[in-house]
């Protein structure tokens, strides 16, 4: 399934008819539909119809779409995993150097590249220096520049960027069309532009968190609860990032209304912390010690809103790594 935004770089795709690379790498930010692309990339090459457009009638199309293809091989997180194993990568690369059942092309998709391990990494390059005939390998990131530059040379590059908002704003409409317009707005700026989160935060109601946010925040400003109670019950939910949307979202609209005359105070400190939260953010998909990171945030919110407020250097990423969980 291909999304109205990505028409352009299908055509694009399209456009190299027969003349295949070896391995691509496509990498952009999650929600933005890479995976979809990723799959229509493979079913065409797999096709039997000429061109890279799948026909969706072949017998090539059919298995497929009902994943028992015998030349489309894939690789991906297992389970609750943090990392894709030296061990998944290796009977990978068995299947890989094996004839083909059908004839024409494999196909290997690899998705999150980034959670290889190093192991993993340097099994997977021996197959990216070393591909066998009528093999494409197609790699996808959301976080591409954890990447080694030695894979990132072997494959060829397809950037995907966050689609214009007033396109992605009629795509949410035409798909959520009894949905507010405030509504779609609102997830469409917690979830950074990006048109699959805000569609999932809407129908999975995850708005209905923001007045027990606030509410939160509220009894760690008086002090009702603790700093670590609070992160414990932030835990509990299906997303716990979410905070450092609702945080980031608070600092929007006070820095916006102390531009607009409200003489709010320490509006300077609003920025510094709408910094440190962004940074948060980009820091929760890495391996990190997540209580701490949260911890992190409640406590230079309850810091900033002092005169002598400093930004909390637990916030840098080398005083929270993965190895202190």
């Amino acid at each position: 399934m291909l999304y109205p935004w990505q028409t352009p770089m299908w055509q694009d795709w399209l456009d190299q008819g027969c003349y295949l690379g070896q391995a691509y790498l496509l990498s952009g930010a999650d929600g933005i539909g890479i995976s979809e692309f990723a799959m229509a990339m493979a079913q065409g090459i797999l096709c039997q119809s000429e061109g890279l457009d799948a026909c969706q009638t072949c017998v090539q199309c059919h298995q497929f779409s009902h994943q028992t293809h015998p030349d489309f091989l894939s690789l991906a997180l297992l389970g609750d995993k943090k990392e894709i194993s030296v061990d998944q990568v290796r009977a990978l690369n068995d299947q890989v150097y094996r004839t083909t059942h059908q004839g024409g092309y494999k196909v290997v998709l690899i998705e999150r590249v980034e959670h290889l391990n190093r192991s993993a990494f340097n099994a997977l390059l021996k197959t990216l220096e070393e591909p066998p005939a009528n093999t494409v390998m197609i790699l996808t990131s959301h976080q591409s520049q954890q990447l080694p530059a030695t894979l990132i040379s072997r494959c060829r590059q397809i950037r995907f960027s966050i689609p214009p908002a007033n396109e992605v704003m009629a795509w949410l409409q035409q798909q959520l069309p009894q949905a507010d317009t405030l509504l779609l707005k609102k997830a469409l700026k917690l979830n950074w532009g990006l048109p699959l989160s805000a569609k999932t935060w809407v129908e999975s109601k995850d708005f209905e968190w923001e007045s027990a946010w606030q509410t939160d925040i509220k009894n760690l400003q008086q002090q009702r609860i603790s700093v670590s109670q609070q992160v414990e019950k932030w835990k509990k939910w299906s997303k716990p990032e979410v905070v450092f949307d609702y945080f980031y979202l608070w600092t929007v609209n006070y820095i916006r209304a102390a531009i607009y005359g409200k003489k709010l105070p320490y509006d300077r400190n609003w920025l510094i912390f709408q910094k440190s939260v962004l940074q948060a953010r980009q820091l929760w998909q890495q391996n990190v010690n997540k209580d701490l990171l949260l911890e992190s945030v409640c406590l230079e919110w309850l810091q900033c809103q002092q005169t002598d407020y400093q930004p909390n250097r637990a916030l840098q990423p080398s005083t929270i790594r993965g190895d202190q969980i």
